[in-house]
């Protein structure tokens, strides 16, 4: 394409919209989601009706609780402790494991 197709304005013009599109996508507020809502939405998202841990938890109660307090120690929000927790000890919900919630442990 030479410049005598395309004015430098227009070249100028796109390359500034496209660099204030680029700003927009990484600014904290934008997020991917509802057209009109603000939700991003958890399709399917059910507890498991059953109260016990499963079968492939091995992990103790005291064990768990000494986990969720080193955790908090460290500054980590109860919802990152659960997300620690599941995601390095294989554990789905703490409160099926302890009896209680995180926050109650806390």
């Amino acid at each position: 394409f030479g410049s005598s197709h395309f004015g430098s304005s227009s070249l100028a013009r796109a390359a500034e919209d496209i660099q204030a599109l680029g700003h927009l996508l990484r600014s904290p507020s934008f997020k991917m989601g509802r057209m009109y809502g603000n939700g991003k939405g958890m399709a399917s998202s059910a507890l498991p009706y059953r109260r016990k841990p499963p079968t492939w938890v091995k992990m103790k109660t005291d064990d768990v609780c000494d986990h969720i307090c080193k955790l908090a120690k460290k500054g980590l929000a109860p919802s990152q402790i659960g997300v620690t927790l599941r995601d390095s000890f294989g554990i789905p919900q703490v409160r099926s494991v302890t009896g209680n919630k995180i926050l109650r442990i806390l």
